[in-house]
């Protein structure tokens, strides 16, 4: 190679032709470098292009991996939501009937509570048979056992109210309500005084010939056996008192009986 010598510039020509009827011909020269710098422009618009094509590509699969995601959290969601309205329908059900049987046992602990409290008031008859009632009032003395002066005893002595059965020999004597033998005592005129308390404001005093059948502590059942007639010619004497005060048997008998 020569040195001094220039390399030959090459330039482009581009042909332009009318269509006109004339048909002339304008011809336009390139030269090389301009050719050159259109054809990497051109290159470089093309990988720009490429470049944010595959951005918007892997962008564009970003997002629909994601939307698949939430879009599987939200059936989860769905079905989970499913699955608490469901099992919320079945608490709802169970506090119903909880609330119910809660209801129920309430009013039969109610119930069972007034059957405890009327089984408490003595009402009953204290004998587990027949019997006559031979006096309603007496005064409970061995004074009225004396002779002498009897009728001035029976003007001064103070009355209790008392109701005195007589009953064949085996009638049981049974407790008019439930309650827990109070005292057991030594009476003078029917030999035995049996007090029970039944919790309520209410006793009741059954004096007998023996000793009874139950003992002091005991709690007993409306209907429990205290005693059994030994003979035909034995007495009950059987009495009521309310906070402490005597009342009459049959008044009692005749409000609840």
């Amino acid at each position: 190679m020569e040195s001094g010598k220039h390399k030959k510039r090459i330039n482009y020509t581009v042909m332009v032709v009318s269509d006109s009827p004339d048909g002339k011909i304008h011809p336009f020269c390139l030269e090389q470098k301009l050719v050159t710098a259109v054809a990497c422009l051109i290159v470089l618009l093309l990988a720009v292009s490429v470049g944010v094509a595959v951005h918007h590509s892997g962008a564009l699969k970003k997002v629909q991996a994601e939307n698949n995601l939430l879009n599987g959290q939200i059936d989860e969601l769905t079905v989970k939501n499913q699955e608490l309205v469901t099992e919320n329908s079945e608490l709802s059900d169970k506090v119903s009937i909880l609330s119910q049987t809660v209801a129920q046992n309430e009013q039969t602990k109610e119930a069972q509570e007034k059957e405890e409290e009327e089984k408490k008031i003595p009402n009953g008859f204290p004998l587990a048979g027949p019997a006559v009632i031979l006096e309603s009032s007496e005064t409970v003395s061995a004074e009225q056992d004396t002779e002498n002066d009897a009728d001035e005893e029976e003007d001064t002595a103070e009355k209790e109210p008392i109701v005195v059965f007589s009953a064949s020999q085996g009638i049981k004597v049974v407790a008019t309500a439930s309650g827990v033998v109070a005292s057991i005592e030594a009476d003078e005129v029917y030999g035995c005084k049996v007090t029970i308390d039944h919790g309520n404001g209410y006793t009741s005093i059954y004096r007998i010939a023996t000793e009874p059948l139950v003992s002091e502590g005991d709690e007993i059942a409306v209907g429990a056996v205290l005693y059994e007639m030994k003979s035909s010619d034995e007495k009950l004497g059987y009495q009521l008192t309310q906070d402490g005060k005597l009342i009459d048997p049959l008044d009692l008998l005749e409000v609840y009986g």
